[in-house]
């Protein structure tokens, strides 16, 4: 098999692990949210007390989607918008307790899934996929 086909199928194959990853994440008690919405979830549990004109740039999204999004958290009591003591025309968002139980259960996800590439792969191969992926990413932005 020529190395360009193997390529191709190594990517399918990869993109078959994350399609189970999103399925596995999106069961059990996280089905009944999206994974956009789980994104936000991290991206805020990440960077707690950021605001949506500092989200919309991370993402590179339209501010205003980005509001429509965050107020759908808000409106599940997963986020909630703090106002700035400095500036009273700047909010912040943060998790509420609901938005961090979320997060926990988005966690365990993600610990069970890197556990079982932990039993497969050594350290060295570990570090070596981290790599690539990395000059991967930068290669192609």
């Amino acid at each position: 098999m020529n190395e360009e086909l193997e390529l191709v199928e190594t990517m399918d194959d990869l993109s078959e692990l994350i399609r189970k990853f999103q399925t596995q994440l999106l069961s059990g008690d996280l089905k009944q949210y999206t994974l956009r919405q789980l994104y936000y979830i991290e991206l805020i549990n990440k960077s707690e007390g950021i605001s949506v004109s500092e989200l919309s740039k991370k993402l590179n999204i339209k501010k205003s989607t980005v509001s429509i999004a965050v107020n759908q958290l808000i409106d599940l009591d997963i986020v909630s918008k703090i106002r700035s003591e400095e500036d009273k025309r700047f909010y912040f968002l943060q998790l509420t307790p609901k938005g961090k139980k979320i997060m926990q259960m988005h966690m365990q996800v993600h610990k069970n899934t890197i556990k079982k590439i932990l039993k497969v792969l050594t350290q060295e191969e570990v570090a070596k996929f981290i790599q690539i992926v990395g000059k991967i990413k930068i290669s192609t932005l």
